[in-house]
C-alpha cells in the first residue's frame, strides 16, 4: 500500500502518523519548514524542529515509529503533476517508486488540493481531498466512476484564507485528518463505499456525508477515459 500525501502541516501530521501505522509506505510533498506558529496545531513538531523541512522532519517521525516514509521537499503543482507521466502503476514527479494505492491532500491551498485531484482523476488513483479551518473542516472522497473534487467546486477561489490567516482549533486538524485516514485506508483496500461524497466535520456535532453526483461536462472527469457509463451506488 503506497500513499502519496501532499502536505505536512496539521492535517498531513496526523494523517502520516495513522497511516503509516496502518502500513501504508509514504511519500510525503511539502515545500514548507516548520515556523513556531505551526506547532500549537502541528504536534509532530517541537521548538527542536525549527527552520527545519516539514516532509522530511514528518518522514523521520514515521520511520522512529517503524514505518516507512519518503520526503520530497517540493510543492505538489500543476506543473509538476503534469511531469508525472505515467497512469496508475507509475512514478509521481519522476520520483516516487512503485505503484500508488491512493493519494491524499492535507494541504490548505486551493490550487494545490485541484492539482491533486485533477491528476488523480486523470490517472484513475483513488484521492482524498482533506480541509480545516476556524471550527470544522471536509474531506472529499473520490474514486474512478465517482464524482471528482472539480464536480463539487468546479475551480479554485480567487482568494481563500490559509489556517495561518484565518486560525483553527487545535483538536480539529486531528478529527479531520481522523476522517481522511480512514477514507484513505478503505480506498487502499478497494472499499469505494465513500467515494463520490464529502465528509463534514464541525466542532459541534458528529461528521456528516454528503454524497455529491458527478456533473455532466466536469473538465475534471467527465471524458470517456475516465468515468464508467454507471453511476456508483451511493451508500449512506
Amino acid at each position: 500500500m503506497h500513499v502519496v500525501l501532499v502536505g505536512a502541516g496539521g492535517l498531513g501530521g496526523p494523517l502520516a502518523l495513522a497511516l503509516a501505522a496502518a502500513g501504508a509506505e509514504l511519500t510525503i510533498y511539502d515545500d514548507d519548514v516548520v515556523d513556531a506558529s505551526n506547532l500549537h496545531r502541528q504536534l509532530q513538531f517541537t521548538l527542536d524542529d525549527l527552520g527545519q523541512p516539514k516532509a522530511e522532519v514528518l518522514a523521520q517521525a514515521v520511520r522512529r515509529r517503524g514505518g516507512a516514509a519518503k520526503a520530497r521537499l517540493q510543492r505538489w503543482t500543476a506543473e509538476l503533476a503534469r511531469g508525472a507521466s505515467a497512469p496508475k502503476g507509475g512514478n509521481v514527479g519522476g520520483d516516487v517508486d512503485g505503484d500508488v494505492s491512493v493519494i491524499v491532500d492535507g494541504s490548505d491551498d486551493p490550487l494545490t488540493k485541484f492539482a491533486v485531484a485533477d491528476w488523480a482523476a486523470q490517472r484513475r488513483i483513488p484521492s482524498v481531498v482533506a480541509g480545516a479551518l476556524g471550527l470544522g473542516g471536509n474531506v472529499f472522497v473520490s474514486a474512478p466512476g465517482a464524482a471528482c473534487f472539480r464536480c463539487l467546486f468546479e475551480n479554485p477561489p480567487q482568494e481563500a484564507a490559509s489556517c495561518a490567516q484565518a486560525g483553527v482549533l487545535g483538536p480539529v486538524v486531528a478529527a479531520v485528518a481522523a476522517v481522511a485516514a480512514r477514507a484513505a485506508l478503505g480506498l487502499a483496500a478497494g472499499d469505494f463505499s465513500d467515494a463520490g461524497s464529502i465528509w463534514v466535520i464541525d466542532a459541534w456535532q458528529a461528521p456528516r456525508r454528503v454524497p455529491v453526483l458527478p456533473r455532466p461536462g466536469c473538465p475534471g472527469c467527465s471524458d470517456s477515459s475516465t468515468r464508467p457509463l454507471q453511476t456508483p451506488a451511493v451508500v449512506a
